[in-house]
C-alpha cells in the first residue's frame, strides 16, 4: 500500500515529479495518470513492474550463476561471438528460471489487487477494473458471496489453464 500511495503522489497531475520531468522534456499536456481512463492502466502497470522487478532480477542473477563457465569457454574456443554464446549457451541454461518467472508473473498478473485498490479503486470508470477487484466488489461490497465465489472459481480455472499451457510449451521446447 505504501508503494501505491507513494506512486500516486509521484503521478499527481499538478505537483507530481513524473509530470514535472515530462514538462522538462517538452510535454505540454502531461497525462493525468490515475485520473485518466487512457493512462490509469499504464500507470498501474509501471508501478507493478517497478515493484516486482527486483525480485525477478535476483532470480535471473541466481540462474546466471548456474550457467557452467566451461560451456562459455568451449563456445569461445569454437569461435562463437558474444551474441552466439548468449543465444546458444546462456539462454538455454536460463530456460528453467525463465519458465518459473513467466508462470509466477502470469499468475501474479491475474491476482493483482492491492495496487489497483489503492491507486485507482478500479477507475476512472472501469478502466482498471480487473477480475480480482471485481470479485472484491461483488463479494465484500455488494454482499453477493455466491456470485463472487463463482467468479473466483473462474479466475482459478483461468490461472490453471494458462499455467498448463505454459507447462506444455516449456516441455515441447525443452524436448
Amino acid at each position: 500500500m505504501a508503494i501505491a500511495i507513494a506512486w500516486n503522489l509521484l503521478f499527481s497531475k499538478d505537483a507530481g515529479p513524473v509530470n514535472q520531468i515530462l514538462g522538462l522534456f517538452g510535454v505540454d499536456d502531461p497525462p493525468g495518470w490515475t485520473a485518466s481512463s487512457d493512462w490509469a492502466m499504464p500507470g498501474v502497470i509501471i508501478v507493478g513492474v517497478w515493484r516486482e522487478m527486483g525480485y525477478y532480477m535476483l532470480l535471473f542473477l541466481a540462474g546466471l550463476q548456474t550457467v557452467p563457465p566451461e560451456l562459455h569457454e568451449a563456445a569461445r574456443i569454437d569461435g562463437a561471438t558474444a551474441w552466439q554464446r548468449f543465444r546458444n549457451v546462456t539462454l538455454p541454461c536460463l530456460r528453467p528460471t525463465t519458465f518459473f518467472v513467466t508462470v509466477m508473473l502470469t499468475i501474479g498478473s491475474f491476482k493483482v489487487f492491492d495496487l489497483i485498490l489503492v491507486m485507482t479503486n478500479g477507475g476512472p470508470g472501469q478502466s482498471t477494473l480487473v477480475l480480482s477487484q471485481y470479485i472484491y466488489q461483488k463479494g465484500l461490497v455488494e454482499n453477493r458471496f455466491g456470485y463472487a465465489s463463482a467468479i473466483s472459481v473462474v479466475l482459478f480455472a483461468l490461472c490453471m489453464a494458462v499455467t498448463v499451457v505454459q507447462f506444455a510449451v516449456n516441455r515441447r521446447r525443452s524436448s
